[in-house]
């Protein structure tokens, strides 16, 4: 086994690493955040890559060429991106609402008219498996409601930005290295590293801190879309992980910290243009990555889910736990 090729495989696991064990370990299993994963990407190249590179075209065209013409139409077209998505979120979310909703009234009605009284249901094999299917419809339910939250949906869009993000800023260059056998790339601005690891350490980077900003995103639209201007905040102790607040207030600073930090992080790659310059920007990404997640922690990690979410969300656990029981003693009576 040739060094490149260790270097070419140990470079890739620190790129895409992450991503595999987010999607596999959180999202694979669901196939709802497997769609919201798919859409997040689709969205990253459609709203936020595309329209940053035709920005970055025209400006070229002009003479205004260079790195600021990459960075801030970049990121201001993912931070649009990222806006627009959680925005089409929720309105999803409103219509799997109502429908959830719909069916649990019209189970709720079949129940009653398919079992007057418990007495009843239990006295025959066909009430208790009518009880059984009633259970398991409340049960499937619930689990719907337990997968489609902002904390869930917030993680596999995140993985779906970042993933797109890690492929654009890696794919291309592991692509060329892999099939290059003419040696290791390396560059003026790290003459002591291949240029396969400092673009994987950046990949590595930039996918962790795509998935905070996307729950940034969803905590700051959700507080816009729960309070209106000029609404009162909500009363609640600050503290930490909750520095933010519950409030309009609290959801506008976490797209701006959003904004700040995903612009903070790839001004920082701009000293790669000098020699030697990712001694200083390595270590910077990285600061703006424990910033960013000791934010996330300190600021909204408390309060992330919505008020009426944080205890809806523990009681439909309970309800889905309880019901899955009932269904399966109904099912073992038979």
């Amino acid at each position: 086994m040739s060094s490149n090729f260790t270097l070419t495989i140990g470079s890739a696991l620190i790129a895409f690493g992450p991503f595999l064990s987010v999607f596999g370990l959180i999202i694979y299993q669901k196939s709802q955040l497997v769609i919201v994963v798919t859409s997040a990407a689709f969205v990253f190249l459609a709203l936020g890559a595309l329209p940053a590179s035709l920005c970055w075209f025209v400006l070229d065209k002009i003479g205004l060429g260079g790195a600021l013409s990459a960075v801030l139409p970049g990121v201001f077209f993912q931070f649009i991106a990222r806006c627009v998505f959680v925005a089409v979120y929720h309105k999803v979310e409103a219509v799997i609402q109502q429908s959830v909703e719909k069916q649990q009234a019209e189970a709720a009605a079949n129940t009653q008219q398919s079992v007057p009284t418990e007495a009843s249901v239990r006295a025959t094999a066909g009430g208790r498996r009518v009880s059984a299917e009633a259970h398991s419809n409340w049960a499937e339910m619930a689990k719907l409601k337990l997968q489609l939250n902002d904390a869930s949906c917030g993680i596999a869009a995140g993985c779906g930005f970042g993933g797109m993000h890690a492929i654009m800023l890696y794919g291309t260059l592991l692509a060329s290295e892999a099939t290059n056998n003419g040696g290791v790339l390396y560059q003026p601005s790290c003459p002591a590293l291949p240029t396969l690891v400092i673009s994987a350490i950046y990949a590595f980077c930039f996918f962790v801190m795509d998935i905070f900003w996307m729950l940034f995103t969803f905590f700051g639209m959700r507080r816009r879309l729960m309070f209106h201007r000029g609404d009162a905040d909500e009363d609640t102790p600050v503290r930490v992980g909750g520095w933010f607040g519950n409030s309009r207030h609290g959801g506008n600073l976490a797209l701006l910290l959003c904004l700040s930090t995903h612009l903070a992080a790839s001004l920082m790659t701009m000293a790669n243009y000098f020699s030697f310059g990712c001694t200083v920007s390595l270590p910077l990404v990285g600061v703006v990555l424990l910033i960013t997640a000791y934010v996330f922690w300190a600021g909204i990690g408390r309060i992330y889910m919505p008020p009426p979410l944080q205890s809806n969300h523990r009681a439909t656990e309970r309800v889905a736990t309880r019901n899955a029981g009932l269904a399966s003693t109904s099912f073992h009576e038979d």
